[in-house]
């Protein structure tokens, strides 16, 4: 008798988990080739290098610290009536600030759009008779351009960012019983003070202002006086619990008077050439040995 030897075994399972399994890797790999590159971060905003642009800049801050030095005796005497009183005065420092020396929200994009604006279109045709009608177009443009972005970026900060100050500031001490009109008011302040900038410039682009909040922003002015309008405020703080018995000691005169010169201080220093452009490192020692490892 003669034995047939056994056939080897088919291996069904193999064959068909590796041809299954090969669309799950084709697919993860084109999912991979097709997915779009991170966002870059948004670099240091600076000023527009226009003459006028410049000099105001370096002017801005010391017109607030003039203002808050020749009302600083009324503040004392009625908070709440001088806050509400110079808050549009503050409103429109900011704002002029802005569209003089602050390119907006995807200002790329928007002065194309001008020059298209400019060189088509109605009333951009010389005729006998008006000679400077193109001229004339292209400034009101150019002024819209800058103008609109400013009040939205004001709007939204007064709609948006002073309530979330007046929840900050009762989370770090502010009395919540009582004073509530001066919380709302400096808050107020300090949200036109800090974020009318940050929206005109930045939009409300996510990354950007995921940045903001981790205060990884590269230094800039913008950055710069948002930044020390919050650390100011901070070390304003300190003189109210102290037994001076000095009536500006009263709250919130020190918090806000902190903010105006962290604000100008910080807007001044960010532009330096030797802070310019560089970020708050908080573990340099953890991304040293990602560096290393990386080599």
């Amino acid at each position: 008798m003669t034995s047939t030897p056994p056939s080897p075994p088919h291996r069904t399972g193999t064959s068909s988990s590796s041809s299954s399994s090969n669309p799950t890797q084709y697919s993860q790999a084109n999912a991979s080739a097709q997915a779009p590159p991170p966002k870059p971060p948004a670099p240091a905003v600076s000023i527009l290098p226009g003459q006028l642009a410049r000099v105001y800049s370096f002017a801005h801050p010391v017109l607030l610290l003039a203002l808050l030095a020749v009302r600083f005796g009324k503040f004392v005497e009625d908070p709440v009536g001088e806050l509400l009183g110079d808050l549009p005065v503050l409103a429109g420092l900011q704002m002029l600030y802005a569209v003089l020396c602050l390119p907006p929200a995807g200002a790329p994009s928007s002065k194309a759009g001008g020059g298209e604006a400019s060189s088509s279109g109605e009333g951009t045709v010389l005729r006998p008779g008006r000679v400077g009608l193109r001229r004339k177009h292209a400034k009101e443009v150019g002024i819209s351009v800058k103008v609109v972005p400013a009040l939205i970026a004001l709007t939204l900060t007064t709609l948006l960012a002073t309530p979330i100050l007046s929840i900050l500031l009762v989370l770090f001490g502010a009395p919540l019983t009582t004073h509530n009109l001066e919380t709302i008011l400096c808050a107020a302040h300090m949200a036109v003070l800090s974020a009318t900038a940050l929206v005109y410039v930045h939009g409300v682009d996510g990354s950007t202002w995921r940045e903001v909040w981790g205060v990884a922003r590269p230094a800039d002015a913008v950055w710069g006086g948002a930044l020390g309008t919050g650390v100011g405020a901070w070390f304003g703080a300190v003189p109210i619990p102290l037994d001076w018995d000095c009536p500006w000691q009263a709250y919130p005169i020190t918090i806000l008077t902190g903010a105006y010169i962290g604000y100008a201080v910080g807007s001044l220093i960010s532009r330096s050439s030797w802070l310019f452009g560089k970020r708050i490192q908080f573990t340099p020692e953890v991304e040293e040995d990602m560096d290393k490892k990386a080599e």
